[in-house]
């Protein structure tokens, strides 16, 4: 084929400039294939999509049950109800005193913490089951089947209800003093008896049972009452015991005068081993001496007492010595003398023996001192090892005599108490509401119904609402349809492209005949009558109009130009899952766009099996791409110029339709593609489905991009994904999705912004 002859017609290019380039679209891994998370966003947008299914579902079943109710009540017999109220427990401010200091009585509580208006010595609960149990109830039966034989404990358990008035205060319900007794029944007259019947039953009990209990408590108390005496008395006995036996009054001040008795004694001992150590040398130095005859060296430690003696003996010494030279020893003078000195002597030995044996007798009593003190120190010591342990048993008693004391005087104070009480507590429960049957303001007897209905036609209410949201959800489920861009982005992780919204003029497109005047129009925007002027050309001015649906194309066409700037594509792939996604329709304007804006744009039909390009731009089909690729012909006599635009150029399917597959992934197709690439901005190629036919994936694979057309609440979730997977498989780069066919009111700021 002669390329430069074929495409004579269609290589100029004023423009000069290519398709900008496009930004490369990241894969997409499969992780992030999985299903979108729910969320608050989604609930909202399928409750704003299902309200009126919602709405009428929980409407006919509000109803329905509403009507059920009433001819059900209409078919009973009517019950009616009555009631009395007991005041079981005291509101004055003393007796509100007084379950204080019962309460306060208790040593683990703390008397800053009690509430005085939540006090109360009565378990309520407790109580209702006691006067609903068989024991309080079977003498009221008896009572009741004198003039009723038919009730019995069942029938009156049935009808019969007891609670707690309550009420609120600061945001919290409390409970009060006061117990309802409720009784229905079909008879009035038989629910006046039955309710006297069982108030007086109460009030006789509440009398019997509280005098009862108050004197168990006192004949309880006044049996523990002598072995807590005795316990005391038994402990105070040891105690007096013990510290008579060791002479202990407060074993610290013991413990302090025995370790100062100690050092005293200590003390004394070692004085005393002092002065007998003394003394005994004393003695043997002096015992030396005498026995070497030294008697003045003995009798001189004695001060002056022997002072005259030794000064005698001294002078008779002095004198003999002097009367030695005059006479002879043999002379009678000297023999008196000597006889003297002789004497003298025998008496200083007679003291001096005699000072001998007192410093013996000190000594000895020394020694019995000593023992003495070492004694008096061992039996202390002895006293100071024995006082941890009588301490110890001091201690334990006097703590037991403690605990016994503090039993004593509470079960003392309980008694006086328990007769206080019992002595102000001979009035019974106080009957405020006598026994009477429930009536409205007018004095008319309230049946059982009227009450029950409300809250029976309040949980249908309910229910049909909640009845109505799941079935809503539930359609919403089955549906598995995109509701709205953002789902498909969240589903397949590729950008949104483009968003169509929906126009009743391409609505109307399908329908004519003729389809070109009315492209015309919704691409071209006629310009409206008597509307401001904002350009001219040769004299006649024109208004640039706008719609959102053109718009999304203007839109889409340059997110297309601004993806990259590294790539330039100049073919794209304009498919879809299944027939009827609006693909062609995307593929016509989006190349109508691109004309518009200066871009040389050729639009070829590649659904070989159905073909709509023709029939939708009002061409003739005898010439087309199964021509070329089948047959010799020349471009120039299969590619059409629209009359839309002059740079959009359009390439029909023709009429053979041999082998689709076989046209497409031929040699000479991809030829083609080639040379439509290198002499046009711009090639988009319209292809079949993908779902079911793989002539859609040749040519996305073949194409520099891809764009998926998916149609708002009509497309299956699982067949874009299959179409999707496809894709993927076979190598095509896909670009983006286009939303086709939205619903909505967003893009009507396009229209009012084009009007300003």
């Amino acid at each position: 084929m002669d390329t430069d002859r074929n495409f004579q017609a269609f290589s100029d290019k004023p423009n000069g400039k290519p398709l900008q380039p496009l930004h490369p679209v990241r894969s997409v891994e499969p992780d992030e294939m999985s299903g979108q998370t729910v969320d608050l966003a989604w609930v909202l947008a399928v409750a704003r999509r299902r309200a009126m299914l919602i709405s009428g579902v929980a409407l006919t079943l509000i109803v329905s049950s509403g009507l059920w109710l009433v001819w059900n009540k209409r078919q009973s017999i009517p019950e009616y109800q009555g009631s009395f109220k007991l005041l079981v427990e005291p509101v004055t401010a003393e007796d509100r005193l007084r379950n204080q200091f019962l309460l306060s009585q208790n040593k683990s509580t703390d008397i800053q913490k009690i509430d005085v208006d939540r006090s109360g010595l009565l378990d309520y609960e407790t109580q209702i089951r006691v006067l609903q149990s068989p024991q309080i109830m079977e003498p009221v039966i008896q009572q009741l089947q004198t003039k009723y034989p038919s009730i019995d404990h069942n029938s009156l358990k049935r009808n019969l209800s007891l609670v707690r008035l309550t009420y609120e205060k600061n945001a919290e319900e409390l409970g009060t003093k006061i117990l309802e007794v409720i009784y229905k029944d079909k008879n009035k007259e038989k629910i006046k008896f039955v309710l006297e019947t069982i108030a007086n039953a109460y009030l006789e009990y509440s009398l019997q049972e509280r005098q009862k209990s108050l004197k168990q408590g006192i004949e309880f108390i006044e049996t523990q009452l002598p072995n807590l005496q005795k316990q005391v008395d038994t402990l105070q006995s040891q105690l007096q015991t013990i510290r008579k036996q060791y002479n202990l009054i407060d074993p610290e001040l013991a413990d302090r005068l025995l370790s100062e008795q100690v050092l005293l004694i200590r003390r004394n001992r070692l004085d005393t081993e002092a002065q007998l150590a003394e003394t005994q040398a004393l003695y043997n130095t002096l015992q030396k001496q005498l026995n070497e005859a030294n008697l003045t060296a003995v009798l001189a430690t004695e001060d002056q007492a022997y002072e005259t003696l030794l000064s005698k003996l001294q002078q008779l010494d002095a004198q003999i010595a002097s009367d030695s030279v005059r006479f002879r020893e043999d002379s009678p003078s000297m023999e008196v003398l000597r006889e003297n000195q002789q004497n003298l002597r025998s008496l200083l030995s007679q003291e001096s023996q005699a000072v001998l044996e007192n410093l013996a007798g000190k000594i000895q009593g020394l020694e019995d001192r000593y023992q003495t003190i070492v004694q008096a120190e061992n039996r202390v010591n002895q006293q100071l090892e024995q006082l941890p342990s009588v301490s110890r048993q001091i201690a334990d008693l006097q703590r037991q005599l403690d605990v016994a004391t503090d039993n004593l005087k509470e079960f003392l104070s309980k008694r006086e108490t328990l007769k206080l009480d019992a002595a102000q507590q001979e009035i019974p429960w106080d009957l405020i509401n006598p026994p009477e049957l429930w009536r409205d303001e007018m004095g008319q007897l309230i049946p059982v119904e009227s009450q029950a209905l409300k809250r029976p036609f309040a949980i249908a209410v309910v229910l049909s609402v909640l009845l109505g949201i799941g079935v809503g959800f539930l359609v919403e489920i089955l549906h598995t349809v995109f509701h709205t861009p953002e789902e498909i982005k969240g589903a397949t992780r590729l950008p949104i492209l483009g968003v169509i919204p929906l126009t009743k003029k391409l609505n109307r497109l399908s329908k004519k005949p003729k389809q070109l005047a009315l492209v015309a129009q919704v691409a071209n925007f006629t310009p409206e009558k008597n509307s401001p002027r904002w350009g001219s050309n040769n004299n006649r001015t024109e208004r640039y109009t706008t719609s959102p649906f053109m718009e999304a194309f203007r839109s889409l066409y340059t997110n297309i130009r601004l993806l990259s700037s590294k790539k330039p594509i100049h073919s794209l792939a304009i498919t879809s899952a299944i027939p009827g996604d609006g693909k062609t329709t995307v593929a016509v304007y989006l190349a109508k766009t691109a004309a518009t804006i200066g871009q040389r744009v050729l639009l070829v039909d590649a659904d070989l099996r159905c073909p709509q390009l023709h029939t939708r731009l009002d061409l003739p089909n005898t010439k087309g791409l199964t021509e070329i690729i089948a047959t010799d012909i020349t471009l120039n006599d299969a590619i059409q110029q629209s009359p839309l635009d002059d740079n959009f150029f359009i390439l029909t399917t023709g009429q053979t339709f041999s082998d689709p597959i076989k046209l497409l992934s031929s040699d000479k197709m991809q030829y083609l593609m080639d040379q439509f690439s290198a002499h046009f901005d711009l090639v988009i190629y319209d292809t079949p489905p993908l779902l079911g036919l793989g002539d859609g994936n040749l040519l996305a694979a073949k194409a520099d991009g891809t764009i998926l057309v998916v149609g708002i609440e009509k497309t299956d979730r699982s067949l874009v994904m299959k179409a999707f997977d496809g894709l993927k498989i076979a190598g095509a780069s896909i670009l983006g999705i286009v939303a086709n066919g939205l619903k909505t009111e967003a893009t009507k700021s396009y229209t009012s912004y084009g009007r300003n």
